[in-house]
C-alpha cells in the first residue's frame, strides 16, 4: 500500500472529477494509481526555486515542490497593488497582472514541468501493460497540472484576496475562473508544441530542438512584455488603451477584457472580442489537445532513440580549439570533456541555455524602454551601449552551474586520473566555457551594436568582452568550491544565490569604471592594458594550486 503524503491530497478532490474523466475514455482507476505514484516519486525532484537550498537526508521523502510554494506565494505580492488601482484602468492594471503571471507559470513550466511531459522512464513498465495511451496522457497531463494550479493559487493568493476586498465578489470570481482558464492555456500550447516536433523529429536531433525551442520560449515570454506595455500610451498622464488587431495574438490582453466589460461597463466590439478569446482560446486549444493525447504518447517513443550525429566533425572542431587555446595536454583534454558535456547534457542546456537565451535579449530590453521617450537617432549618439554589461549576468549564473552534472557520480574517473592537482579540470572547464558560449553570444551582439552605434564604440565593446573574460575565473573561484560537474542538480548551495545578487553591485562599478576610463584621456587605452593583464593573471595563476582534496564531500 502506498504512503499518503499531503501532496496526495489532491486525489481526493480528483475523485470528484472521476465521471468527466471516464467520460473523456480514461480507465479512472489505473489513471489514479498512476497519478499517486508519480506523486510519491516527486520527492525526488527540486524544483527551481530551491535549487539554492540544502537537501538534508531527514527530507528526502517530502515533495519539495510543496515546501516551496510559500516563496511563491511572496513573489505574488508584488501583484496586489495592481489589483488594488485596476479600477477603473481595468486593462491596463490586469494585463500586467496576467502577464505576470503567465511568465512565471510558463518559466517553470519550461524549467520543472517539461520533464514531466517528455518523461519516458516509466514507458517500459506502463506501456507492456494492459493501459491505453488516452489513460497515459491524462495521467501526465494532470501530474503536470496539479503542480500548475498549485503554484498559480500561490502566486496569485495576494492578489484574489485583495480584489475579494476591494473590488467584490463579482471580481474573484472572473479573476478565479480566468486563473484555471489560463493554465488550461498553458498546458495546451506546450504540450501541442512539443507534439508538433515529436511528429517531425526523432533521435538526438528532436532532443536538441526541444531545448532550442525551450529556449525560445523563454525569449518569447520576456519579449511578450514589451508588446503587452506599448498596448498602453500616457496621455495627460492617464493611461489609454487603444485597441488593435494584433492584440489579438497576446493573451494578458485577452484575460483582462472581461474585467472591463463586465465590471467597467466597456462594450468596445474589440473588448469584447478579447473576452470572447479568453474562454474560447483555452477550450479550442485544449479540445484540439485531447484529441491527439495518444498520437503524443505515441510519438513520445521517438525520445528514447538516438540517431549518430556528427560527433567527429565536432571533435575535430574541439581538438583543435583545445590545441589553440590551452597549453598541456591534461588541459586541452579536460577542455574537449567539459566541451561535449555542455552541448550534450541535456540536464544541463535545460538549466542553463534558457538563462543564455535571456541573457542575450536582456540589453535590447533597455532599448524597447528608451525609444519610448527617445529617438533611434538621439540613441546612436548616446552611451546606451553600455547595457551591454547587463549581459554579463550570464557569466555568473552559468558558471555557478558548472558544477553540477546529471551524472555526478561519473567524477570518481578524475579521482583516479593520474593529474597532480585540478588545476586544469578547472582552467579546461572554464575555457571550454569561454569559448563554445560567451565568445560567440558575446560576438553576435558586439556585431549588432556595432552596427547600430557604428565604429565608435570598438574599444567599449572590447572593454566589456575584457571584463566578461575576467569575470569567468574571479566568478568560478567564488563558486566552484566543489570542481565542475562533480555535484547532481538536486544537492546546490545556498551562498550560490547571494552571489548572484551580489553580482548586479559589481556589474554596476564596472560599468562606471568603464565610463570613468573614457572621461580622460587615453584612458580607455589604459583601462584596456590593465583588464589585459588582469586576465592573464587570472587565468594561469588562480587555480594553479587547485588540489585534489577539495572533490565531492
Amino acid at each position: 500500500m502506498l504512503p499518503q503524503e499531503p501532496s496526495f491530497r489532491t486525489l481526493l478532490l480528483l475523485d470528484k472529477f472521476k465521471g468527466i474523466l471516464t467520460r473523456m475514455g480514461a480507465d479512472y482507476g489505473m489513471l489514479r494509481r498512476i497519478l499517486q505514484v508519480k506523486l510519491l516519486m516527486d520527492s525526488r525532484r527540486v524544483p527551481i526555486i530551491l535549487s539554492n537550498t540544502n537537501r538534508k537526508e531527514e527530507d528526502a521523502d517530502k515533495n519539495l515542490f510543496i515546501r516551496s510554494l510559500w516563496l511563491y506565494g511572496l513573489m505574488g505580492i508584488v501583484l496586489a497593488p495592481f489589483v488594488y488601482i485596476s479600477d477603473p484602468n481595468y486593462m491596463m492594471a490586469m494585463s500586467v497582472v496576467a502577464a505576470i503571471l503567465m511568465f512565471f507559470i510558463m518559466t517553470s513550466m519550461i524549467s520543472d514541468f517539461s520533464s514531466v511531459l517528455l518523461d519516458v522512464r516509466d514507458r517500459s513498465i506502463l506501456m507492456t501493460k494492459p493501459v491505453d495511451g488516452r489513460t497515459v496522457g491524462l495521467a501526465r497531463s494532470i501530474h503536470a497540472g496539479i503542480y500548475m494550479l498549485l503554484l498559480t493559487a500561490s502566486l496569485s493568493a495576494a492578489s484574489l484576496v485583495t480584489g475579494l476586498l476591494i473590488n467584490g465578489v463579482m471580481f474573484f470570481l472572473i479573476y478565479l475562473i480566468e486563473l484555471i482558464l489560463m493554465n488550461l492555456l498553458i498546458l495546451a500550447v506546450t504540450t501541442l508544441v512539443y507534439l508538433l516536433l515529436l511528429k517531425y523529429w526523432d533521435g538526438e536531433k528532436l532532443k536538441d530542438l526541444i531545448n532550442y525551442v525551450q529556449i525560445g520560449l523563454s525569449a518569447v515570454i520576456a519579449i511578450g512584455y514589451q508588446f503587452v506595455i506599448r498596448s498602453f500610451e500616457l496621455v495627460d498622464f492617464n493611461i489609454s488603451f487603444t485597441p488593435a488587431w494584433w492584440q489579438l495574438l497576446l493573451p494578458p490582453v485577452w484575460f483582462a477584457a472581461p474585467f472591463a466589460w463586465l465590471l467597467g461597463g466597456e462594450t468596445d466590439p474589440w473588448i469584447i472580442a478579447f473576452s470572447l478569446m479568453a474562454v474560447a482560446g483555452p477550450v479550442a486549444l485544449l479540445l484540439i489537445y485531447l484529441r491527439y493525447i495518444p498520437s503524443f504518447e505515441l510519438f513520445l517513443e521517438k525520445l528514447s532513440h538516438s540517431d549518430a550525429g556528427s560527433g567527429k566533425e565536432r571533435g575535430r572542431a574541439d581538438r583543435a580549439l583545445a590545441r589553440w587555446f590551452c597549453r598541456t595536454r591534461e588541459e586541452q583534454a579536460c577542455f574537449r570533456l567539459s566541451a561535449s558535456m555542455m552541448k550534450s547534457e541535456r540536464e544541463f542546456k535545460l538549466k542553463v541555455y534558457p538563462s543564455l537565451g535571456l541573457s542575450m535579449i536582456l540589453p535590447y530590453l533597455f532599448f524597447f524602454t528608451a525609444l519610448r521617450g527617445s529617438t533611434l537617432a538621439e540613441i546612436r549618439s548616446g552611451s546606451s551601449f553600455y547595457v551591454l554589461y547587463a549581459m554579463l549576468v550570464m557569466v555568473i549564473t552559468t558558471v555557478m552551474m558548472l558544477k553540477y552534472s546529471g551524472k555526478p557520480k561519473a567524477f570518481w574517473l578524475f579521482r583516479a586520473a593520474p593529474l597532480s592537482s585540478l588545476g586544469p579540470l578547472y582552467r579546461g572547464t572554464l575555457k571550454a566555457y569561454a569559448v563554445k558560449m560567451f565568445l560567440p553570444l558575446f560576438a553576435v551582439n558586439a556585431a549588432i551594436f556595432l552596427s547600430l552605434f557604428g565604429m565608435r564604440i570598438v574599444w567599449d565593446l572590447v572593454i566589456i568582452l575584457l571584463t566578461g573574460l575576467a569575470l569567468i575565473p574571479v566568478a568560478a573561484k567564488a563558486m566552484l568550491r566543489t570542481p565542475p560537474f562533480a555535484r547532481a542538480f538536486s544537492v546546490t548551495q545556498q551562498k550560490d544565490g547571494w552571489i548572484v545578487l551580489l553580482s548586479f553591485p559589481v556589474l554596476g562599478g564596472l560599468g562606471g569604471l568603464h565610463y570613468a576610463s573614457s572621461t580622460v584621456p587615453f584612458g580607455a587605452p589604459a583601462y584596456i592594458l590593465l583588464l589585459l593583464f588582469a586576465n592573464g593573471w587570472l587565468w594561469t595563476k588562480l587555480f594553479t594550486k587547485a588540489g585534489r582534496t577539495s572533490i565531492l564531500e
